[in-house]
């Protein structure tokens, strides 16, 4: 089950992901970053929830940031 982020966090958390898909090339943003509720996310599908501010997007915000794929 994938914690969900206290709700100041999550404009830290969507800053820090856009920042790191900037530094992915593009071979690898069709890697799966994470996996909610049984479906996969890559970065682009990632990206959509993450931008949309979705319940999912939060949720792997909140995953991205436990697998410490978000830097610093």
């Amino acid at each position: 089950m994938v914690s969900m982020p206290k709700e100041k966090d999550i404009e830290l958390l969507r800053s820090k992901f856009l920042k790191t898909l900037a530094k992915v090339s593009d071979s690898l943003r069709d890697e799966i970053v994470a996996v909610v509720d049984d479906k996969p996310f890559d970065w682009s599908t990632a990206n959509v929830e993450v931008r949309g501010k979705t319940k999912k997007g939060d949720q792997i915000l909140g995953l991205m940031d436990q697998l410490g794929l978000l830097g610093d």
